[in-house]
């Protein structure tokens, strides 16, 4: 249509010769006019898409909720409160106010978490009237039905209990009249596939689920109906595995597929003990698996050299390595160097131990089986001239075995560019190999695989300056080992959605500032030499955790467990849980955040604990504090309030702030008023 076209092409064609002769003046005068013209037509089209709830900008959504008379919610951080759900359903919610089925929905539009809603009035136990009898409601459970007594203190709990007079809004009472009780799951479970099971044994039949070995519950799969056992996101049970095998496993998607050459069959067991199931006289062979313990044991006779497993497993957030999305971090990750990477790449390689020749894999094969084969082509490819952006795509969620460092070692050339990354081929940056066209392929998605590395891993980047920095980007990496910037003049070392069994190490690199983002890792070790360290939304856990005495460290919503040494210090709302050391006291501060009243930094704003009085009471308490064990360093129920609400916007001090749970919490309990049945009040409780 002419109105899509420029303006400029709209003139007549003598006013566009002569202007052409004369160098292009009217071009140049007209181009600020096409340019408001384009945002006008941006407008208009926007309007229209403003008049929808699914379609409108998030700024339109108080007005529209206004219009409902919604009560507007807190002035929660922009993303930390899922609105449109809420105003998109407000009128549904008003016409079946008052029934648990809205309560859930409601708690699920405002937090985004799952929640079951559960009338703790219908459980009391009470004297049985003969015109009133309620068979459930029995003072005793029945001491031989194990399935309700696996589910006694859980959501789905339907014993009968005496009065408890306590108010349940306060977190106090359950069984009351008139109580109901609201209950949210912080965990979500995510898809693991084509993960290398791990052998503890290989000739015992002893394997893990956990490519690392750890003893992981298995999940289940919430399949978005109603709030039951099997629909929700927590660890699966045995007798729930025994009971509902074929359910469970049934479908293009079952909660776990074990992968073996020969047919066979699954049962439930407790492998507390490493029970190996029995040899069948006939028939396929069993394989016993124990969903709690994340572990499956295979009969005698049965012993394969790789076991490729499916299963679903529990997070407390996106944090470390993992098949959530990962695309907002790594954009954050590759712009963290403050100088933006190039929208093309000029080198490129896949890297899949499953398919080395994936029909989705790069337009020019290119796609190797090892790491090691990577590193290699990356280190001596032709023309390394300054100022190249390399990517090597690891597309698959398997083991690999290696140790990348001496010979193997990645090198980083003066002014190159390297991002090692798990994804989905094609590529988020638009890849750009020798010899295929410019046009091929497209975006990568990084999300999906979980590639683990056995073995440690090393980079060195030669002597010598170029106008471009010398920097490396790993993200979405589950390392066992540990991983080393070796001496050298690198620039940048960013590390982002990544799991570190052991710690980094940084030595002799005086011009390398290194990043942490989103990640889990052991500790850090920098040398003096070492001028930078910036840490954010991460966990460092192990004895000496962040040592960097030469280095100006940055610190922002980490969960630090242990020794913190710096030059100087910068922190915000952060918990630093250990003895703090820092050579400039005056150069440095702490905001918003949790530190031992000893530490030597000297200013302190709005930190806790406040006094030695408040010390003895106020102090982060966590589910965990074991690496591996689901909620690792995710605040308690019962963290105290000037922890779990003591950020600079109100949110919890750690590692997850940005999950923005304080407000979501406080956005539900100021709704749950207007959905409630006249008598009743409801608490809220976290179910996991």
């Amino acid at each position: 249509m002419s109105e899509d076209r420029p303006v400029y092409d709209l003139l007549p064609a003598v006013h566009r010769n002569r202007d052409a002769e004369l160098g292009h003046p009217l071009r140049a005068l007209l181009e600020p006019v096409e340019d408001e013209l384009r945002r006008l037509r941006e407008d208009i089209d926007g309007l229209y898409d403003n008049w929808f709830v699914e379609t409108c900008a998030e700024w339109v959504l108080p007005y529209l909720g206004d219009l409902l008379g919604v009560e507007p919610l807190a002035a929660s951080p922009h993303g930390a409160a899922p609105r449109r759900a809420f105003i998109a359903n407000t009128l549904r919610h008003r016409r079946r106010k008052g029934t648990p089925a809205t309560l859930e929905q409601l708690a699920q539009d405002i937090t985004g978490l799952p929640a079951k809603v559960v009338e703790y009035f219908q459980l009391l136990g009470a004297t049985q009237h003969v015109n009133h009898p309620r068979p459930g409601n029995l003072r005793t459970p029945d001491l031989r039905d194990t399935g309700r007594l696996g589910l006694l203190g859980t959501p789905f709990d339907q014993a009968a209990r005496t009065a408890d007079i306590r108010h349940v809004d306060r977190g106090r009472g359950r069984y009351n009249l008139g109580a109901v009780g609201l209950h949210l799951w912080r965990l979500s479970s995510h898809p693991y596939t084509d993960v290398d099971a791990r052998a503890v044994d290989a000739a015992a039949g002893r394997w893990t689920f956990d490519p690392a070995g750890r003893d992981l519950p298995l999940f289940t799969r919430p399949r978005g109906g109603p709030t039951q056992e099997l629909e929700i996101p927590a660890p699966l049970r045995r007798l729930t595995l025994h009971q509902h095998m074929e359910q469970l496993l049934s479908g293009p998607d079952p909660v776990f597929r074990i992968r073996l050459p020969e047919p066979h069959r699954l049962i439930a067991a407790d492998l507390s003990e490493w029970t190996r199931p029995p040899v069948t006289a006939d028939g396929a062979p069993w394989v016993a698996v124990d969903p709690l313990l994340g572990r499956f044991t295979l009969p005698p006779g049965m012993e394969p050299d790789r076991v490729r497993v499916d299963f679903h497993q529990g997070s407390p957030g996106d944090i470390g390595a993992g098949p959530h999305d990962r695309r907002a971090t790594l954009a954050t990750a590759l712009s963290a160097a403050g100088t933006p990477w190039p929208d093309t790449v000029d080198w490129q390689i896949g890297v899949s131990r499953n398919h080395a020749q994936d029909p989705s894999g790069p337009s020019d094969g290119r796609v190797v089986a090892t790491l090691g084969e990577a590193v290699r082509a990356w280190n001596t490819r032709p023309d390394q001239a300054p100022g190249q952006t390399g990517v090597i795509v690891v597309m698959d969620s398997a083991t690999y075995r290696e140790e990348l460092t001496g010979e193997q070692r990645i090198e980083i050339p003066p002014g190159n560019r390297l991002l090692l990354v798990a994804a989905h081929w094609p590529s988020g940056l638009t890849p750009r190999p020798p010899d295929t066209p410019a046009s091929a392929p497209g975006p990568f998605a990084a999300a999906g695989p979980r590639p683990h590395l056995v073995g440690s891993l090393e980079v060195v980047a030669p002597g010598g300056r170029a106008a471009r920095p010398g920097e490396l980007v790993l993200d979405g990496l589950s390392i066992e080992g540990q991983l080393t910037a070796a001496p050298g003049d690198l620039d940048s070392l960013v590390v982002s959605d990544c799991t570190f069994t052991d710690q980094l190490l940084a030595a002799d690199n005086p011009r390398l500032t290194v990043r942490l983002i989103r990640t889990v890792c052991a500790r850090v070790w920098l040398d003096g030499t070492v001028p930078g360290l910036r840490l954010s939304d991460s966990i460092l856990y192990r004895g000496k955790a962040v040592i960097a005495a030469a280095a100006d460290v940055e610190i922002e919503a980490c969960t630090i467990l242990g020794i913190t040494w710096a030059r100087t210090l910068t922190a915000d709302n952060s918990i630093l849980h250990g003895d703090i050391r820092v050579r400039e006291p005056e150069q440095s501060y702490l905001r918003y955040s949790y530190a031992p009243l000893d530490s030597t930094v000297s200013r302190r704003y709005r930190c806790h604990p406040a006094d030695l009085e408040a010390a003895a009471r106020v102090a982060p308490s966590f589910i965990s504090d074991r690496q591996g064990v689901l909620g690792f360093y995710r605040l308690a129920a019962d963290c105290p309030g000037e922890i779990a609400t003591g950020a600079e916007d109100g949110g919890e001090l750690g590692a997850f702030h940005f999950l923005h749970q304080p407000w979501r919490m406080a956005d539900l309990t100021a709704q749950l008023d207007h959905y409630l049945r006249f008598g009743l009040e409801a608490g809220v409780f976290f179910a996991d």
